[in-house]
């Protein structure tokens, strides 16, 4: 009896030809190669698919059949395993980065290594399960904690995974300042839910932190005041008037002209107009952002990193809503979104978006 043919179309083959040669380790050049790959599905799955089957679905030998149903179960459960193989041998590169046996510590200033860390930090973001392959081990590291999760809190995956990379994070990490500012990321995540229960939670946190905390990093710093002004405004708005005159305060003791450790960039200034475009104070974002602009003087790493113009951004929004729409639209056109950081390039890009009129 003659075989059904089974309907499957040539996309479809074409794109199971493409994953098992991007995914497994057989070169798929010519006929003979298939010889290698049979041995390999049988070596890995346990299942055959003889050499002239798989000169058939490769278009070396051609037919007039569909491939069975068998085989094309059979090559996604191959290609399957060989993505799982590849991801676990991926995972370990992670790790070993971050908990490295050839030195014990790193200058947080190391841009080498702030640079690799950029690159793992990118793939983290776009692979959920490597993120959940390696939360522990990075979470566990003191090079894993200062050059991941410290430098890369990431908006567009923080509510979705990422967070539990800093609930980790908190049970390892010894120091106050990195509990405070631990604990300022988890109360975004639960503010972008919109969880009133788990905000106060944190909020909580932070305030008991903070008390315990002596020196604070200034982007820290701006992330303590950003919570505080997001959760006055939800919970207690009579309270924003006292939290703005006090970061009032702090804000003239922030130098000028440091150095190190992304000092040179207003990080606190950064994060407090953040807090005050969600509490709605635009006079006050107007204000705090032209301090940031305009007495610091301004590296080529924040430059690249978009940093300025989602300063600008700030400005831009404060003067739209006071109703300085010429401003506002003068300065939106100096405005390059496609240089905003990757951690945070969507949500910015939406505000963006939104000073432009447009539906997001």
């Amino acid at each position: 009896m003659a075989r059904k043919k089974n309907v499957i179309s040539k996309l479809e083959i074409a794109s199971l030809q493409k994953e098992i040669k991007s995914n497994c380790k057989i070169e798929i050049e010519n006929a003979i190669d298939c010889k290698n790959l049979s041995n390999h599905i049988l070596l890995t799955t346990g299942k055959y698919l003889s050499f002239s089957t798989l000169k058939r679905f490769f278009g070396f030998n051609k037919s007039e059949f569909s491939p069975s149903y068998d085989t094309i179960k059979i090559l996604k459960e191959y290609i399957a395993l060989c993505t799982k193989q590849k991801q676990v041998s991926v995972a370990q590169i992670v790790i070993d980065f971050y908990t490295p046996k050839h030195f014990k510590e790193i200058s947080k200033s190391d841009q080498s290594f702030q640079a690799a860390s950029r690159t793992m930090a990118m793939l983290l973001k776009e692979n959920k399960n490597l993120f959940e392959e390696t939360m522990l081990p990075l979470a566990q590291s003191k090079i894993g904690r200062a050059f991941y999760f410290e430098l890369f809190p990431d908006y567009e995956i923080l509510s979705a995974f990422q967070y539990r990379g800093y609930e980790l994070y908190l049970k390892y990490e010894n120091s106050q300042e990195g509990k405070l500012f631990a604990c300022c990321v988890l109360f975004l995540k639960y503010f972008f839910d919109g969880d009133d229960k788990m905000m106060n939670f944190y909020h909580n946190k932070v305030l008991l932190q903070y008390k315990k905390t002596k020196e604070i990093h200034p982007f820290v710093l701006g992330r303590y005041y950003q919570v505080q002004l997001i959760y006055s405004f939800l919970f207690y708005p009579k309270m924003i008037s006292k939290i703005i005159t006090e970061i009032y305060k702090v804000e003239k003791l922030q130098p000028r002209n440091a150095k190190e450790l992304f000092r040179e960039f207003p990080g606190f200034h950064y994060f407090v107009c953040d807090g005050l475009w969600h509490a709605k104070e635009y006079e006050h974002l107007l204000k705090i952002s032209e301090i940031a602009l305009t007495e610091f003087e301004k590296y080529e790493e924040f430059n690249w990193k978009g940093y300025y113009d989602q300063l600008h951004l700030y400005q831009a929004l404060a003067l739209s809503k006071l109703g300085k729409t010429k401003e506002a639209s003068t300065k939106i056109k100096k405005i390059q979104p496609d240089s905003f950081y990757f951690i945070s390039k969507k949500y910015f890009t939406e505000l963006f978006e939104v000073l432009k009129g447009k539906e997001v």
